[in-house]
This record gives structure tokens, C-alpha cells and sequence, in this order.
């Protein structure tokens, strides 16, 4: 059992470093390649919008509150199949909130 948890942990930490050299390297190279191409260094401060993201993960949390409500809800009037309806609640509720923040965000790249 133990060699099954450190094989576990090896494996795990091999994909978070081969994850993170991949991000880092293309990273630096796109921004050399930015660099040479005659843009300042500075360009890419500041570049980072969170509202979008900050839309997106609003949107979802309400849409799972309103799943987990909603599951509740109708759990009362099906006591046997509880867990099951409020699972599929949440689930719905979310596919449904990520749908309309899709249609959001893409009216307000319409506008902007």
C-alpha cells in the first residue's frame, strides 16, 4: 500500500512539473518572440482582465445555489431518490448558468 501512495505522489508531482515547464517555456518564448518583433517589454503588464472570469464564476455560483434550492425542493416530494435529484439539480442548474454566461460574455464582445 505504501508504494501505491509514493507512486501516487511521484506520479502527481511529475505532471504539476511537466505542466508548469511547459506554461513557463511557452510563455517566455511568445514573449521573446513579442520582444523581437520590436513590441516594449512592458507590453504585457497589465494585460489581464478578471471581470470576465469574475462574471463567469458569479453566474455558476448562483447556478449551483439555485440547483442544490431546486433539488431540495423537489427532494421532498420523491424521499426516496434524494441524493439522486439533487445531484441531477445542481448539474443542470450549472450546464444552464454556463450556457448563459456564454450568451452574456459574447454580447458584451458584441458591444465592446
Amino acid at each position: 500500500m505504501e508504494s501505491t501512495s509514493a507512486a501516487l505522489f511521484i506520479s502527481i508531482s511529475l505532471v504539476i512539473f511537466g505542466i508548469s515547464y511547459y506554461y513557463f517555456t511557452t510563455r517566455h518564448k511568445e514573449r521573446m518572440e513579442i520582444i523581437a518583433r520590436g513590441l516594449a517589454p512592458d507590453h504585457f503588464k497589465g494585460q489581464s482582465n478578471p471581470l470576465p472570469f469574475l462574471l463567469i464564476l458569479g453566474i455558476i455560483s448562483i447556478g449551483i445555489a439555485l440547483g442544490i434550492a431546486a433539488g431540495v425542493t423537489i427532494s421532498f416530494f420523491f424521499p426516496l431518490q434524494k441524493l439522486e435529484i439533487i445531484i441531477f439539480c445542481v448539474f443542470l442548474s450549472l450546464g444552464i448558468a454556463l450556457i448563459s454566461s456564454y450568451v452574456l460574455l459574447k454580447q458584451i464582445q458584441k458591444r465592446g
